[in-house]
């Protein structure tokens, strides 16, 4: 912040010497609204550079180009040394220009035959210090109507020797003129299409630039600079060197602007797959040559995962923040995949983990209903046959008929709680007749008064028949044991393969899913086969247990 205030102080006092200097000479006022308008626009566009691309020394070329355009008269009224000095480095804003041309947009030149031509330029003012020897002040600038100061460097004036010094001077202008219009065009040509269209203004600017001041140095070797066609070249020249750092201004912004992408890309392609991030990438750096590919041992920037950016080189020279945002946004979508991948696995994985629990605990209760059935169950009722038969032995008036008669009594309760455990575990019912049939021996069952509804329910998979049927069990039980005396309503209902089931009592409310294994162990069980389990328990609100099942196929 110091350094650009620094910046515009100084370009405001040299701005105000170059008016003040004007104003001297009379009648120059287009010339010095059109000086600072130049001077405006390279000083921003410099400044705009170094607060973009730090890294770059495009901004400080621009700096010291527009400290250049005020350097063409403040000072050299006063001293004649400060005068020759000026003169000589005038050409040092053209080298500056090309410098910013040939360099943009990371502030470097590429290959030799760059720096040769800008160190040529860089000494152009050695040439022009030859002229100063042989010549008067007024020979060379335009001075105030009190003149200008004696020139300390002069050795003897030559008119003549001068004369043929500019037409020299011309030559060499024009050949410099078409070296840099060669370089120019070489160095488009080595540009990557999206860094010829950021630099497209600049470029159209400077051709215009380029050429107008190679017809003004040619129409100099052929007739003295007087007439329309001079006048033309003349302001085309001058408007064309504002347009250069106005072109280049724009570029810079073009880049900010497609920096602010970067966050829309992060949106947009949060959930983007390889070929649409392709795509994004291509769009925000301006490369059509841009591809991702599977390949960690491959050149290209390395996004992770096995993937690898394949770039034009300027992608990464044009703009380093602009293409160091959009390689961490694309590692963060490829991160971001992988890691859904690799949720995505660890939820199909829990799925069938618990899916094994729940098979392995249906097939354990099997079992156990089995052994119950056809070992204990089948014992008892062996036993009880043998206490009937001792019993038809006994006489009514023995003591021992009152404890026989007893224990009959005792095995059949018995018997009854067995057969009433067995078909808790699978009841037989449900199996062979169906979910309807099996509730409603379930109601009839119930230990609280309950109603049920059941609408266009067929056969279903064994699956989802047994967590429905639990669901209405277990609802039922905790309706028992917590909401004594509460009325209970049941409703089933099955349409376009969606089985909606629901247990509602009037009771205190306040159960929790959380709490107690019963409906923790329900809602594992219904999330088994694709159903959600919902438990809506306000305290002094009754309690509703819900149990959705979408996509239930039907047996018959």
């Amino acid at each position: 912040m110091k350094f650009r205030v620094a910046v515009v102080a100084i370009a405001v006092l040299l701005l105000a010497l170059r008016i003040w200097y004007f104003e001297r000479l009379g009648g120059w006022r287009w010339l010095m609204l059109l000086n600072a308008a130049v001077q405006l626009a390279v000083i921003v566009a410099g400044l705009v550079a170094i607060r973009r691309r730090p890294d770059s020394r495009v901004g400080l070329i621009l700096l010291a180009w527009g400290l250049f355009v005020v350097l063409n008269g403040p000072g050299t009224a006063e001293s004649g040394a400060l005068l020759v000095i000026e003169g000589c480095l005038q050409p040092w804003y053209w080298a500056l220009l090309a410098h910013a041309m040939l360099t943009y947009p990371d502030g470097r030149t590429r290959h030799r035959r760059e720096r040769v031509f800008l160190t040529v330029a860089y000494l152009w003012p050695v040439w022009w210090l030859t002229a100063w020897l042989f010549a008067e002040p007024g020979w060379m600038v335009v001075c105030p109507a009190d003149g200008c100061p004696a020139n300390p460097f002069l050795i003897s004036p030559q008119r003549e020797l001068l004369k043929h010094w500019f037409d020299a001077n011309d030559v060499l202008a024009i050949g410099l003129g078409v070296w840099f219009l060669t370089l120019v065009v070489l160095r488009r040509r080595g540009m990557a299409p999206p860094e010829r269209r950021s630099a497209a203004p600049a470029l159209w600017a400077i051709g215009v630039l380029s050429a107008a001041y190679l017809m003004q140095a040619t129409l100099s070797l052929i007739e003295p600079p007087d007439g329309t066609l001079w006048a033309v070249l003349w302001w085309t020249r001058r408007l064309a060197t504002l347009l250069v750092p106005v072109g280049l201004l724009i570029a810079l912004v073009n880049m900010k602007l497609a920096r602010a992408d970067v966050a829309a890309l992060l949106l947009r392609l949060r959930d983007a797959d390889i070929p649409q991030l392709q795509s994004g990438l291509a769009t925000l750096l301006r490369d059509p040559s841009l591809r991702i590919v599977s390949d960690a041992a491959g050149d290209g920037t390395d996004l992770g995962d096995g993937y690898v950016l394949r770039h034009h080189s300027s992608a990464r020279t044009e703009d380093p923040e602009l293409f160091d945002a959009a390689v961490a946004a694309a590692r963060m979508t490829i991160d971001n995949a992988r890691l859904h991948r690799q949720v995505l696995a660890q939820l199909a994985e829990v799925s069938a983990s618990r899916e094994r629990l729940v098979q392995a605990a249906d097939a354990e209760r099997r079992r156990v209903e089995r052994d119950l059935h056809d070992g204990a169950q089948q014992q008892l009722i062996g036993l009880g046959m043998a206490l009937e038969t001792a019993r038809l032995e006994v006489p009514d008036e023995h003591p021992a008929a009152a404890m026989l008669d007893d224990a009959s009594g005792q095995l059949r309760h018995s018997i009854d709680e067995l057969r009433a455990l067995a078909r808790g575990l699978r009841p037989a019912m449900l199996t062979e007749r169906g979910l309807p049939t099996a509730l409603a021996e379930l109601r009839r069952r119930a230990r609280v008064p309950a109603t049920l509804e059941v609408v266009g329910v067929p056969r279903l998979a064994a699956d989802v028949e047994t967590a429905a049927y639990f669901v209405v069990s277990e609802a039922l039980q905790n309706a028992a044991r917590h909401a004594q005396g509460a009325a209970v309503s049941i409703q089933v209902t099955f349409a376009d393969g969606v089985l909606l089931v629901e247990v509602r009592d009037d009771g205190p409310g306040g159960a929790d899913v959380h709490r107690g294994s019963g409906l923790r162990g329900l809602s594992d069980r219904v999330a088994v086969v694709g159903g959600v389990l919902t438990v809506r328990s306000p305290s002094g609100g009754g309690t509703t247990v819900s149990a959705r099942f979408e996509g239930v196929p039907c047996v018959s």
